[in-house]
């Protein structure tokens, strides 16, 4: 089984745990929890957050099998610097319902990094996990990835209202879906760009 995939400009790697202290600084940075629901975290924080899923996932990979949680770390290809994360989380009592999502370490923003990010996700479920559907949410305040979700085909389903508390504040939170037959996704060309490294 495959670790990592580029395509071109970013690596998409299966996460290690050695990784977990560049997404820590990341996330303790307040600008890029900002449009979040969690954060700034302290690195421990992070770390008991990540560790119950990276400890399975690292396992079954060596094992050979294939995870049931898929987090990924974004790096530049021609320098290997740390862009940021993404992941697809089942959902419980979803069979084939994959919640997915991304964070970019704000030095990285406005570089299209998170569209392809998305889009990176979205051929990663339907092709490799053969998902019939990707949930994704973001914060009302999140314009940024709400626009990438839907530029990458995603349909805004609805608002769940005071749903989170973050920063202090109580926030709306859009839902997105996208099912492959949905249409204007062209698996064929993701597939002919996300190559295994």
């Amino acid at each position: 089984m495959h670790r990592s995939w580029t395509d071109g400009v970013l690596r998409f790697s299966y996460a290690e745990l050695d990784e977990l202290r560049d997404v820590a600084r990341m996330l303790a940075k307040e600008r890029v929890c900002e449009h979040v629901y969690f954060g700034p975290n302290l690195p421990e924080e992070t770390r008991q957050y990540f560790m119950p899923l990276l400890e399975p996932m690292q396992a079954s990979l060596r094992s050979g099998d294939t995870p049931e949680n898929h987090v990924f770390t974004i790096r530049k290809v021609d320098n290997s610097t740390f862009v940021g994360n993404c992941a697809l989380l089942p959902v419980i009592f979803g069979a084939g319902n994959y919640t997915i999502g991304y964070q970019l370490d704000d030095m990285h923003w406005r570089k299209g990094y998170g569209m392809r990010a998305c889009e990176f996700v979205i051929w990663y479920g339907f092709v490799q996990l053969q998902a019939r559907r990707l949930s994704g949410d973001t914060l009302v305040s999140n314009v940024g990835s709400a626009r990438i979700m839907e530029k990458c085909g995603f349909t805004r389903e609805g608002v769940r209202k005071s749903y989170y508390v973050a920063g202090q504040r109580v926030r709306d939170d859009l839902l997105f879906g996208l099912l492959q037959e949905d249409g204007g996704i062209d698996l064929e060309e993701m597939t002919s760009r996300f190559r295994p490294t």
